[in-house]
């Protein structure tokens, strides 16, 4: 009998550590909210894990721009700001139904950002004499429902040094694409991050085109400006619009992105713009976008819909 009850109890050990290999060899269960990489909010950061946000580079200064409405308070929009550069990593910012809203025309409102420290603001006279526009990242007209939204876009901190024809032309087509599908009410919300690369910049160069100021725009070998202001050789745009619906569900949302080559002779000019066939060369999906600009988009998703989103893009689903 004992003889039997060993071997009875030897069975089961055996089967316990079966079963006990077997499940440690499982994959773990798809856990939809899981999220390695989004960033984490510390104090004074209250929009830090909204969905426009690219992940934060510890190395650089981030700042949130916030308006007051009917005494709510809301983001207009957020930067991440690289001092060595004097430039901004990127910008951050959504369109919804408040947001998209068109109540205010263009302030013209120049001002030094107050949200930067001193040592590291830029001024107008940076700008001054160089051949380059002050080009806006978040546009004027991306921010036009309220006074405030759109002065803020006035800080010389959301300036990027641009060649006149690319800013007025080239780049500002695709503003006015993005702008459309914000107020195209197709979405319920559009996620929109946009910038210059200071990964790569445009050393060496002297224009072929003069710039409004009458001179010709000219970097050095580092790539900055005469007043030492980061020139960017490449601009992008990432967009995640939000269709409604299950805000869990893959087919809720769709993104894209556009890399394009900072130059003056793409033959666009002020108030003549790229047509869409023109635009849809410069697409890609965020996952190559990513690659190209050294930045994680989007990055406060849950994985599971970050990984699927970003992977492609359609461009049927998008109106041109």
């Amino acid at each position: 009998m004992n003889k039997l009850m060993n071997i009875w109890k030897l069975s089961c050990l055996l089967c316990f550590v079966i079963v006990s290999c077997d499940s440690s060899n499982e994959p773990e269960p798809l856990v939809p909210d899981k999220n390695e990489n989004e960033n984490v909010a510390q104090e004074g950061q209250a929009y830090v894990t909204d969905y426009s946000m690219p992940r934060l580079d510890p190395n650089h200064y981030y700042v949130e721009h916030a308006v007051t409405l009917d005494n709510h308070s809301l983001l207009n929009y957020a930067l991440e700001w690289n001092a060595d550069k004097k430039h901004t990593a990127w910008v951050a910012f959504s369109f919804d139904k408040t947001t998209s809203a068109t109540n205010v025309k263009r302030t013209d409102a120049w001002e030094v950002d107050p949200s930067l420290p001193v040592e590291m603001q830029t001024t107008e006279s940076m700008h001054k004499s160089d051949g380059f526009d002050k080009g806006h990242l978040v546009a004027s007209y991306d921010r036009v429902y309220a006074t405030k939204a759109n002065e803020q876009t006035f800080y010389y901190s959301n300036m990027s040094p641009q060649l006149n024809s690319f800013n007025g032309g080239f780049w500002a087509s695709f503003e006015g694409l993005v702008q459309r599908w914000a107020r195209s009410n197709r979405y319920e919300k559009l996620y929109v991050a946009k910038g210059g690369t200071l990964n790569q910049l445009l050393v060496n160069f002297t224009g072929t085109k003069k710039g409004a100021d009458g001179i010709l725009p000219t970097t050095d070998g580092k790539g900055f400006t005469k007043h030492g202001l980061a020139c960017p050789k490449y601009y992008f745009m990432a967009v995640l619009a939000y269709k409604g619906g299950d805000a869990s569900a893959e087919s809720s949302y769709q993104a894209m992105g556009f890399w394009m080559e900072h130059r003056d002779d793409y033959g666009y000019e002020y108030d003549r713009f790229a047509p869409s066939s023109v635009m849809k060369l410069y697409a890609l999906s965020i996952d190559e976008l990513e690659q190209k600009a050294e930045l994680d988009f989007f990055c406060n998703l849950p994985d599971h819909l970050e990984t699927s989103i970003e992977r492609a893009y359609h461009e049927n689903d998008w109106m041109w």
